[in-house]
């Protein structure tokens, strides 16, 4: 991910995972969508952990 792209990808994933974590916390996902919810989660904390060791 690089120059301005990444910049908003980057962006997009943090929002994203902000979403996730409202949504968790608020209480307002079903059980099953919460466990899908939270593998998909880790993915893109490993994906910008990832980006973030490449800079």
């Amino acid at each position: 991910m690089s120059g301005t792209n990444g910049t908003d990808t980057e962006r997009h994933l943090r929002e994203a995972l902000r979403h996730l974590g409202q949504a968790q916390d608020d209480d307002t996902l079903r059980k099953t969508n919460a466990v899908a919810l939270e593998e998909v989660s880790n993915t893109v904390s490993s994906v910008l952990r990832e980006y973030e060791g490449d800079e």
